[in-house]
C-alpha cells in the first residue's frame, strides 16, 4: 500500500474510532513504528489529526459559532503560563496548566491537571475558583464543568496521569483508545486520595515528591 493510500485510510479508521494508539497503527498496517511516527506527523501537519503521547486523537467537528451579541466571553490564561508548579516545581506550559485562585485573590498554578488536583487537597477550602486547559483542544474553562480521564496511557507530565476536557464526548472517545477512568473534580480528588495513601512518603502526592527529588 503506497503512503498517501495508507494516511488515506487511517484517517477515516480514526474518524470512526476518536482515537488510536500507535501500537493499533503499526499492526494494522504492518510498518514499523518510525513509519507511523511520519505518517501522524505528516497528517498532524496536514491539520488532519492531532498527536497524542503514544498515539493520536480526531479533531473535533467545530460547532456553529453563537452569534456575537450573545457569546459569553471565554476564560483565559493569559498571563499566567510562565511560572513553576507548586507542587512538582516544574516549568509551568500553557498545553497541560491548572490555575487556582485563593480566596484573599492570589494564583497558584501547577503544570498539570495532577498537580492541580494534588494542590486542591492541599489547599482544601482556600480555593475559590480554578480553570484547566483541555487536553486535546488547549482552550482553558472552569474546572467544575471540566471532564477528568484518569489513570489512561497516555502520560504527558506527572504519574498517574489526570487529564481533562472539556467536551464530553470527546472525553470518552479519547477513553476508549487509552483507557482510564472518566469523572468530574470529586472522582479525581479521590481517585488521587487513594494513590496517596497506596503510596505515602510523607505529605503531598509522593508521586511528585519523587519528581522534584529527581529534578
Amino acid at each position: 500500500m503506497k503512503g498517501s493510500e495508507r494516511r488515506k485510510e487511517l484517517i477515516g479508521w480514526l474518524e470512526t474510532e476518536g482515537s488510536l494508539s500507535l501500537l493499533d497503527i503499526v499492526e494494522r498496517f504492518g510498518i514499523s513504528k518510525m513509519t507511523a511516527h511520519r505518517d501522524l506527523e505528516a497528517l498532524e501537519a496536514r491539520h488532519a489529526l492531532k498527536r497524542i503521547h503514544g498515539g493520536a486523537v480526531a479533531l473535533e467537528k467545530p460547532a456553529t459559532a453563537p452569534a456575537a451579541a450573545t457569546a459569553a466571553p471565554l476564560p483565559s490564561f493569559t498571563g499566567t503560563a510562565q511560572g513553576s508548579c507548586v507542587i512538582c516545581f516544574r516549568p509551568t506550559g500553557q498545553h497541560l496548566l491548572y490555575s487556582l485562585t485563593l480566596n484573599n485573590g492570589e494564583q497558584r498554578l501547577t503544570c498539570c491537571p495532577h498537580c492541580g488536583v494534588s494542590a486542591h487537597l492541599m489547599l482544601g477550602d482556600q480555593v475559590a475558583m480554578a480553570l484547566t486547559a483541555d487536553y486535546l483542544t488547549g482552550r482553558p474553562h472552569p474546572v467544575q464543568g471540566s471532564f477528568f480521564v484518569l489513570g489512561s496511557a497516555a502520560v504527558p507530565c506527572c504519574r498517574p496521569s489526570i487529564l481533562t476536557f472539556e467536551d464530553q464526548a470527546m472525553a470518552q472517545r479519547f477513553q476508549t483508545g487509552f483507557g482510564g477512568t472518566l469523572g468530574r473534580l470529586e472522582d479525581a480528588i479521590g481517585y488521587l486520595q487513594e494513590e496517596m495513601s497506596l503510596h505515602r512518603e510523607g505529605e503531598g502526592c509522593p508521586h511528585c515528591a519523587g519528581q522534584a527529588r529527581r529534578d
